[in-house]
């Protein structure tokens, strides 16, 4: 039956090429959108995580609390061999001013050798935190324009202290970086940790964020850590990530909606070429069945083709999502900045098993579902019609 299958599938090459092309084309979108969906997640991801808010971050109990012994707490967690690193960070609001000018600003205060290691920010203009200046700042691109500041301006950051009172330091603008988020560089200041904490009057640090090397350790980590340091409050990157979920939400239903047009496209096209074949095979059909071939055989050997079909359709959509999906990631094509972005970034598409296997299963399983219907029909002919069929 799998024999005589094959061979009715390529009697009419053409129905049949064109059939399988649309399950190539289904297949192709499904797996290059999968795949664009995968980069898209992994780069938010990590972008996210190693740029913003490490995997983990460590609070005390209760927040306002601060964090005093830090040199203690580093060290014992940094000698678990799957945290890359750790860096201490303070946040903070308040005003900066040019002597003409005031605005509003959200204050990020890390470690310069920490902060430069991550990369967190693209610096379009002077230098990075130098590592002995505390009263050297970065300014967001928006705040920069705003503020009309450029590297080796002096401005004036004052906020609230600990204790409830009022300061103000004059600081240095060493360099204006981009986030590509337009309203974070809006107001986004980033000084040394030893200027904010003279400024806030403050010696502890409001978090230490721990940076692992593998993303998937991450809930073990900090396990680990808890049990070893249970008066403090851990929160992953999970936790801290919702515009993360807000995206993979909106991604995976979007993807969820292309696999049911594909699925709706894919039975059209396959039950309408099963449908001619009987159409055009009806008096075969009743020469088979005069002779003795059972009702079922029938149904099977049309079953079979749709099936085949699917499989043919399925393989090769697999062959040529990879054959466009590696001209893409070769071809340095440039998107352009999503919402709220302010610079682009190159299309990549990443080919994950389960993305593959899943279009795959989509094309094999819907060209083999729409070929039931029209097969039962073919089954059910009363031999007489058949053979009497022009």
């Amino acid at each position: 039956m799998l024999n005589l299958a094959v061979r009715n599938v390529f009697r009419n090459r053409r129905r049949s090429a064109i059939t399988i092309a649309v399950i190539v084309f289904g297949a192709v979108g499904l797996i290059l959108f999968g795949g664009y969906k995968a980069t898209t997640f992994r780069g938010l991801r990590e972008s996210t995580i190693r740029g913003r808010i490490g995997h983990l971050q460590i609070f005390p109990r209760p927040a306002d609390a601060g964090l005093t012994d830090v040199a203690s707490l580093r060290r014992t967690i940094e000698s678990d061999s799957r945290v890359q690193s750790t860096a201490a960070q303070i946040t903070l609001m308040g005003l900066i001013s040019n002597g003409e000018k005031s605005e509003s600003f959200m204050a990020t205060a890390v470690e310069p050798e920490k902060d430069r290691a991550m990369k967190a920010q693209k610096l379009i203009a002077g230098t990075d935190l130098p590592s002995t200046e505390l009263d050297a700042v970065l300014l967001g691109a928006g705040l920069a324009k705003s503020m009309k500041a450029k590297p080796g301006d002096f401005l004036t950051l004052m906020t609230t202290t600990k204790s409830g009172s009022l300061n103000a330091i004059d600081v240095r603008v060493a360099g204006v970086f981009a986030t590509g988020v337009k309203e974070f560089d809006e107001r986004a200041v980033k000084m040394p940790i030893l200027g904010a904490q003279q400024l806030l009057q403050t010696t502890s640090v409001e978090k230490l964020l721990v940076l692992l090397g593998n993303t998937d350790d991450t809930d073990a980590v900090r396990r680990d850590i808890e049990r070893r340091f249970p008066q403090l409050d851990l929160k992953s990157w999970s936790q801290l990530a919702p515009f993360y979920h807000q995206v993979v939400l909106l991604f995976n239903g979007i993807f969820g909606f292309l696999g049911l047009i594909v699925f709706a496209v894919v039975i059209f096209s396959v039950a309408n070429t099963v449908v001619m074949s009987i159409f055009e095979r009806t008096r075969e059909i009743g020469t088979l069945m005069a002779i003795g071939t059972s009702r079922a055989r029938i149904w099977r050997m049309f079953f079979l083709e749709g099936m085949l079909i699917g499989l043919i359709g399925g393989l090769a959509g697999l062959a040529v999502a990879a054959l466009l999906a590696a001209l893409i990631n070769n071809g340095n094509v440039m998107l352009p900045p999503p919402p709220g972005y302010t610079v682009g970034y190159h299309l990549k598409i990443l080919l994950q098993p389960q993305i593959l296997i899943t279009s795959f299963l989509i094309s094999l399983v819907t060209a083999t579902l729409s070929s039931i219907l029209p097969a039962l029909r073919a089954s059910r002919m009363k031999v007489v019609d058949a053979l009497g069929h022009i």
